[in-house]
């Protein structure tokens, strides 16, 4: 899975798409620029939704196991 040329999270207080297939890689950009808010609300994608599984997730923080339980 990558970001699409065509996704754009706008540093701007909005509605997000927790559930866009892109919705990750859009988090690591705004966390990259220090967003203190991004927004999905002028993305083509922002209406995509796409079922995840929690195995699908990526839980590699420190301390997930101390939360969630498991060894990541």
């Amino acid at each position: 899975m990558y970001l699409p040329d065509d996704a754009n999270p706008r540093n701007h207080v909005g509605d997000r798409n927790f559930e866009c297939p892109h919705y990750v890689f859009c988090l690591d950009i705004a966390a990259a620029n220090m967003w203190p808010n991004f927004t999905c609300d002028f993305c083509i994608y922002k209406k995509t939704k796409e079922d995840k599984k929690i195995e699908e997730l990526d839980l590699c923080a420190p301390g997930w196991e101390d939360i969630w339980g498991g060894s990541g």
